[in-house]
């Protein structure tokens, strides 16, 4: 399976997550700067809630995305209060790309640019061996 790792991140939490989900993976962690240059079977897209909505620049990396470039899309996100990771899968389902496990939400306490716990990477180890199973 090709993956690709794509992240939107104020705060350096998301990317946190982002570079575990990566490395789980054999890819590199890249910002929605980077457009998904080729065909990949799954990309993992991740992001955060900021004034009860999207980051417009990940809204707009969505929008630019196509089932012919992306087979299917995995949803992470850090925060706890809004359900983030349900916004940023309905904006990937509806330019047409499932969304096929459980989205993952790694809330981070503490203030920005912490260092994931362990606990925090056995999940997202667990969500990829989910994801890559399948």
């Amino acid at each position: 399976m090709k993956f690709a790792v794509r992240y939107q991140s104020r705060s350096g939490n998301t990317k946190a997550v982002a570079e575990e989900l990566a490395k789980a993976v054999g890819v590199t962690a890249e910002s929605i700067d980077v457009p998904v240059g080729e065909a990949v079977d799954v990309l993992f897209i991740g992001g955060a809630v900021y004034a009860f909505s999207l980051d417009e620049a990940l809204k707009t990396f969505i929008k630019s995305l196509t089932p012919s470039m992306v087979k299917s899309a995995e949803v992470f996100a850090t925060g706890g209060f809004i359900n983030v990771t349900g916004k940023i899968a309905s904006l990937v389902k509806s330019v047409g790309m499932p969304v096929t496990k459980k989205p993952l939400c790694v809330k981070m306490g503490g203030g920005a640019g912490k260092a994931l716990t362990d606990k925090q990477i056995s999940m997202v180890e667990t969500f990829v061996n989910e994801i890559v199973k399948t």
